[in-house]
């Protein structure tokens, strides 16, 4: 399902990289970054929440704003039971949406956010995201320590954390509609690789959007998805062309240009992965003024994994008017 939009903007964004290491693509462009996986924390877990607050005081102070002038915050990440965002938003008297898409909850927030701001149109809300390399290897596979050999097909999830404030009032970044993902399962069950579970769930909610909106592909200057890495964007790239007889030749995937380096494997996953590429790579290139961007989340969880179910998995996108 297809929503639109009216008057809803991207006033500003704040972002933070944990560790430059592999990052080149964004490093000189985040507003904060720390080559420190723990900043000074007893525990990974305790480092992620301290991104989520770096992130959203250096929002608000970027925006000279206090905490009493956001009537919304909507927050997730991949912490069981969103544990960074839940802790990081306590003590504020913010009021709070704790939001869970795996890897697409960035831009759910956005989408949730906007339907809040159609109807409360004086309204200032923030969405936060943020995501440790270190805290989903613990939780979703193996601890780094373990040692565990890692595959081909697997991402290192970004480090870092970003927040946005989203209002009407009129800025270069303009929110036009959004459509809505369904939850897809397949037969693919390897939680080591995620892009080819997330592909088809990309793929689905790509033909919707454009079938809604009646739009060819070609409307956008850019479609950027968010953490398919280089195995799971050639899938989605092969079944489109499959489906709609289409070779699609304005696709990036964020996942696939976050890291540099051949040892990381299929690129980058992770919440933040694709604004941190979005804000402080993609605009910086003034060069694309259509964008839609298309956030893909993995929704297999331990339990998931252990019960050997197909991974369900889900994408949201989101139709943004950009002027420089």
């Amino acid at each position: 399902m297809t929503y639109y939009f009216n008057k809803v903007y991207i006033n500003e964004k704040y972002s933070f990289l944990a560790s430059d290491k592999y990052s080149p693509v964004i490093m000189d462009n985040v507003d904060e970054f720390e080559n420190d996986y723990y900043l000074k924390k007893k525990t990974i877990e305790l480092a992620e929440i301290e991104f989520q607050r770096k992130v959203l005081n250096g929002l608000l102070e970027k925006c000279k704003l206090g905490k009493k002038d956001i009537d919304l915050l909507i927050g997730g990440d991949l912490q069981n039971q969103i544990l960074a965002s839940t802790i990081a938003s306590s003590g504020t008297d913010i009021s709070t949406l704790g939001i869970y898409s795996a890897c697409a909850s960035f831009v759910e927030g956005i989408i949730i956010g906007s339907m809040f701001l159609n109807s409360e149109k004086n309204s200032k809300i923030v969405i936060t995201s943020s995501s440790h390399n270190l805290v989903s290897e613990k939780q979703f596979r193996f601890p780094v320590e373990y040692g565990a050999v890692r595959r081909r097909v697997n991402t290192c999830t970004a480090s870092g954390s970003i927040g946005i404030l989203l209002s009407c009032k009129k800025s270069n970044i303009k929110v036009d509609c959004a459509t809505i993902g369904s939850v897809i399962q397949t037969n693919h069950k390897d939680a080591n690789d995620m892009g080819s579970a997330m592909a088809s769930a990309c793929v689905d909610t790509l033909i919707k959007h454009l079938n809604d909106t009646k739009r060819d592909y070609n409307y956008y200057d850019l479609i950027l998805t968010g953490d398919l890495g280089i195995y799971g964007k050639k899938i989605v790239e092969r079944v489109y062309k499959e489906i709609k007889n289409i070779q699609l030749k304005n696709i990036i995937d964020a996942g696939s240009i976050f890291y540099e380096d051949e040892n990381i494997y299929a690129g980058a996953s992770g919440p933040v992965c694709l604004p941190l590429v979005f804000f402080d790579y993609i605009l910086k290139q003034k060069k694309y003024k259509k964008i839609l961007i298309i956030g893909t989340g993995s929704l297999h969880s331990v339990t998931s994994t252990n019960l050997g179910i197909p991974i369900p998995s889900i994408a949201h996108a989101i139709s943004l008017e950009v002027k420089y």
